[in-house]
């Protein structure tokens, strides 16, 4: 029996990774469905930031990579024309458009479905109408949201949200009866075996796998260290949004105490993450919101504990034994916590990883969320 074609539309895909959320959550749908849906994907050939194309990679047509079909495009040959053909050559019923805002991955994809008119049109907001990201350019967002529904461009459209209350920003935002479907983010289906810390007493090696950005909080979360009077090392993994924010991030790093250590050490490519996880003691990213937060998943997936904020759908670390989430008005409270941990002996920080471990674990063999993808893909 042929399984049913679904297309999926994304700015960044893999190889790509420097995007980080929406990307990894694309690449763990395609993972675990695979055998039940034959995917295709649009996307560009060109990884988020990044000038050149991926290498070893042909641009503008569609390519077998093994789970799935992708249509790499080329920044030259990227319109809607082309991407009309590119659908039709596909010719999938089922369309899976991540994003709001995206000119030719979001946009592009709801003209077309106007004119194609797919069985089954799914629009992943990925987090883009939530009130913080609303409040970032809100006139410019409000004014194309207004041109969207004007247009009727999502007036067959089933909304995906990673959880009830994204769907309720999704309702706020478009139509107060838009179909919301609430599943959360699939996590990586290779999954590493425990891993116990070699963390010392008196000391904690902490990590970030995030952009470094206002929204990730990076500047919070170096100058929080100021306060601790234990060992640190804090290392910042992930693509620079912004030059004048990091100058800020190193004047700040500039500043810092003897006894704190932090290090910028660029982007890297998921795959690489189980070795580099086993150099450090536990997650560190005070974030301003996650909409699911697969870097918190993946530390707990590599073994190690958490310290984050409770503006992520990961909450009651501390009764789970698997780290600590805290409001970012009580700054003080992170530096605390950081130094507890680093005076904790390393038999008691490994149970933390080992609860830590067990927990992703759980996660990760829900078979609950992948039947409910299978559901939202089906006709």
């Amino acid at each position: 029996m042929k399984k049913l074609k679904v297309l999926i539309f994304i700015d960044w895909f893999k190889p790509g990774y420097k995007a980080g959320g929406p990307t990894t959550s694309n690449v763990n749908i395609v993972d675990h469905l695979s055998d039940k849906f034959d995917f295709y994907v649009i996307t560009s050939d060109t990884d988020y930031h990044a000038t050149e194309p991926y290498p070893d990679v042909d641009s503008d047509k569609w390519l077998d990579r093994g789970n799935c079909h992708i249509w790499y495009f080329s920044k030259n040959n990227l319109s809607l024309s082309t991407m009309r053909k590119a659908v039709k050559e596909a010719c999938c019923p089922v369309w899976y458009v991540n994003g709001i805002y995206s000119r030719y991955f979001s946009l592009y994809p709801l003209i077309l479905a106007k004119q194609i008119k797919p069985d089954k049109l799914i629009v992943s907001a990925r987090g883009m109408l939530s009130p913080h990201a609303i409040s970032v350019k809100p006139f410019i967002k409000r004014t194309y949201l207004m041109g969207l529904k004007f247009l009727g461009l999502y007036d067959n459209a089933i909304f995906h949200g990673t959880n009830e209350v994204e769907c309720s920003h999704i309702r706020a935002r478009i139509f107060n009866s838009s179909q919301c479907v609430a599943i959360e983010n699939l996590p990586r289906k290779l999954f590493s075996p425990f891993s116990p810390s070699s963390k010392v007493e008196k000391a904690i090696r902490l990590v970030s796998f995030a952009r470094i950005s206002s929204e990730k909080n990076t500047l919070y979360a170096i100058k929080t260290l100021a306060g601790c009077s234990g060992k640190i090392e804090y290392d910042l993994f992930g693509q620079i949004n912004s030059d004048e924010y990091w100058k800020e991030c190193l004047l700040a790093i500039n500043s810092l105490p003897a006894n704190v250590t932090v290090r910028y050490k660029g982007s890297i490519n998921p795959s690489m993450l189980g070795e580099i996880y086993k150099q450090y003691d536990a997650l560190y990213l005070p974030t301003t919101g996650e909409n699911f937060g697969h870097a918190i998943l993946e530390s707990f997936m590599n073994s190690r504990p958490v310290i984050i904020s409770d503006r992520t759908p990961w909450q009651n670390l501390t009764a789970k034994n698997i780290g600590y989430d805290i409001p970012l008005d009580r700054q003080e409270d992170f530096a605390i916590t950081i130094d507890q941990l680093a005076d904790a002996p390393a038999e008691k920080f490994n149970e933390m990883c080992l609860d830590s471990y067990n927990f992703a674990k759980h996660i990760c063999e829900n078979h609950e969320v992948i039947a409910k993808y299978q559901s939202m893909f089906s006709i």
